[in-house]
């Protein structure tokens, strides 16, 4: 019987593969790339690792997340030991930091470099497996807003009233009439579906949707 625990065993040497082949991107992760630009090009040749429904099912979106994310740490790590930077992970922007355009000389301050990054929260999380076996359909809401929340500098920081007041009316959604995360998130799959490349909408216009969404998930979420 194939169980959850064979599952993670099997997204855990795809995330192996993943870090060789990400780790043969050093240029694009200096000038930045998005979450979304960066799964956009694994979905296409000549590495085609994740497949047309990564960014469509929920439960995929996430396991597609987790996966990308833990494997971006493990790069993290590799770099920081390898002294070619540091890279920095946020949805919107990946971005690789030289050590030599942040003030540093080869090997100088990588061991507190290093110490830093092991105590990272969000590090710890996606490198530990168990959290990737225990998401099911029904815990991936619960886990998705968790997410943003610890995505929000410690679940306290609040959105500028231009980035909100931004964020609905990209989605269509008024701030007369609040919603519940469940409404957001059907909302944002409708928003999504016409905005995306695949549907005659552009790059661009999808950014701007799934940005979006994050800006909501965390301000609904607070309140």
């Amino acid at each position: 019987m194939y169980t959850q625990a064979d599952a993670s065993h099997t997204y855990a040497l795809q995330a192996e593969l993943l870090v060789d082949i990400l780790s043969t991107q050093k240029a694009r992760f200096i000038n930045g790339i998005s979450e979304y630009e960066l799964i956009e090009m694994l979905k296409k040749a000549p590495y085609c690792f994740f497949d047309e429904d990564a960014l469509r099912d929920p439960l995929m979106l996430f396991k597609t997340h987790f996966v990308l994310f833990h494997a971006l740490y493990q790069l993290k790590r590799y770099w920081i030991k390898q002294n070619d930077g540091e890279l920095e992970i946020h949805a919107l922007c990946i971005k690789l930091t030289p050590f030599n355009e942040r003030g540093l000389t080869q090997g100088s301050n990588n061991k507190n470099v290093t110490a830093l990054n092991n105590s990272e929260p969000l590090a710890e999380y996606y490198l530990d497996w168990t959290n990737f076996e225990k998401t099911d359909r029904e815990a991936v809401d619960t886990l998705l807003n968790a997410f943003w929340q610890r995505m929000s500098s410690g679940g306290n920081s609040s959105h500028d009233l231009d980035d909100i007041e931004k964020a609905h009316t990209i989605l269509g959604l008024s701030l007369d009439e609040p919603v519940t995360l469940a409404q957001l998130k059907r909302v944002y799959k409708r928003t999504l579906q016409s905005a995306h490349p695949d549907k005659g909408g552009t790059q661009k216009e999808a950014q701007l949707v799934i940005h979006a969404y994050q800006v909501l998930s965390r301000y609904y979420s607070f309140k």
